[in-house]
């Protein structure tokens, strides 16, 4: 079966082929009905040499499809076309990593951005059961938006099930990133097979290279098992010890002394490069509104309700409506169209109504997840009320009361109507 520009896939027709790796072919598609861009990814045709791989296929789709991360790229669907299975992702305009890396290093302040993106979607994953068992540079999408996405979770699952040639060459694909225990085939493998993967690719980020690398595969996998990663700062001395200790436990090869999990090695790797790690818990924005029963001719825009009324104030009549948080700060509505988002000062993002107080606190590490997108939806006022628009690509983690929201669709919002996006919830008050 052939696939080139002009063929149609279901709703999609094909636009370009955007590369090929060693499981999958993946092109660029366009919805013919919502002529809305998306990337299709066909598995190989040897994985079709198993005739259980489709139903596992299936399995493993609906599993990846319900994963819902800012940092993880979105699967909206799967099917077959003529037999041959696939999957429909965002597509994201950027490049990979693995690509980004061949022009030269990240500073170190970008490093530290990259490491707690992909550390947030890897942890998200494993809080849900999954896997990525393939993480590596190529598998890292940068969006031309300064997004960060990991793609292709469950990929290498799926091929290390299926009882094809492809499978039995499958592990040794990329054999600098593979875990020791990947390399022996060891069943129930769990979180700290990625992070070992992930600390491979940290070590790249930091170094400009991997720790282990030689002319065969077989030769790469035996470092993997036997011998020990030189020291990032023996590569790059600028490296700090502490950076050392937590790469080197990182790639401890038996699996019992690495970190347990991958939000513990981001938590030690940021208490180690302090200096320059990314803020997750940037002062408040919101507008703190008066409790029920207590005076609101004023109220000063960051303050507790205990502190009104200040002498920077907003008049009472300003407020043209107010999203309540569930379980956080409320934000007034100032003005008639309004972005909402999570503040992101190094790309220059500053949304009208900013979320990053909102998001729930992470018990493991005291610091704020990051759910929601950096541009999430426009909130407009009309003659009609309240209205609300989902940002391309953004619809995935959002809601209205409890019901999917269509990105680029306006929906009119009720007095009470819940939103919600990503792990935050907000009741709108008129």
């Amino acid at each position: 079966m052939q696939i080139t520009a002009g063929t149609l896939v279901g709703p999609y027709e094909i636009v370009e082929q955007l590369g090929r790796g060693g499981m999958a072919t993946v092109f660029k598609a366009r919805h013919t009905v919502l002529e809305r861009d998306a990337a299709l990814k066909f598995l190989d045709l040897a994985f079709l040499e198993d005739p259980e791989f489709v139903k596992r296929f299936r399995h493993e789709a609906r599993v990846i499809a319900g994963l819902d991360h800012p940092n993880i790229v979105p699967v909206f669907d799967f099917s077959e076309h003529e037999g041959l299975p696939y999957l429909v992702m965002k597509f994201v305009e950027g490049e990979t990593l693995k690509a980004r890396l061949e022009r030269g290093k990240l500073s170190t302040a970008h490093i530290a951005e990259m490491v707690q993106a992909i550390g947030d979607g890897l942890s998200y994953a494993h809080e849900q059961g999954v896997l990525h068992r393939d993480v590596k540079p190529s598998n890292v999408l940068l969006g031309k938006d300064g997004s960060i996405y990991l793609s292709d979770f469950g990929l290498a699952r799926m091929a290390a099930s299926a009882q094809s040639t492809l499978s039995r060459e499958f592990m040794l694909g990329t054999p600098q990133y593979i875990s020791p225990e990947q390399a022996r085939s060891e069943p129930n493998l769990d979180a700290r097979t990625d992070v070992y993967s992930f600390g491979i690719l940290i070590y790249e980020l930091l170094v400009g290279q991997v720790p282990f690398d030689a002319d065969t595969p077989i030769s790469i996998i035996h470092d993997h098992l036997y011998s020990p990663p030189p020291r990032p700062s023996a590569k790059a001395p600028e490296t700090s010890e502490d950076v050392d200790r937590v790469i080197l436990r990182a790639l401890a090869k038996d699996k019992k002394e690495r970190f347990a999990t991958v939000d513990e090695m981001v938590e030690a790797l940021r208490e180690s490069m302090q200096a320059v790690w990314p803020s997750t818990a940037a002062p408040s924005t919101a507008t703190t509104l008066p409790r029920h029963g207590e005076p609101a001719e004023t109220w000063q825009a960051g303050a507790p309700a205990e502190e009104w009324p200040g002498e920077t104030s907003v008049p009472a009549e300003a407020i043209q409506g107010v999203l309540e948080c569930v379980q956080g700060p409320s934000y007034p509505l100032l003005s008639d169209r309004m972005l909402i988002g999570r503040e992101d000062p190094r790309r220059g993002i500053s949304p009208d109504i900013d979320l990053t107080e909102a998001e729930p606190v992470d018990p493991k590490t005291g610091h704020r997840r990051r759910t929601v997108h950096r541009e999430q939806a426009w909130l407009e006022r009309k003659e009609h009320g309240w209205t609300i628009k989902v940002l391309p690509g953004m619809e995935k983690r959002a809601r209205l009361n409890g019901q999917p929201m269509a990105a680029d669709l306006e929906y009119v919002l009720q007095d009470g109507d819940r939103l919600k996006f990503g792990a935050v919830e907000l009741i709108l008050r008129r």
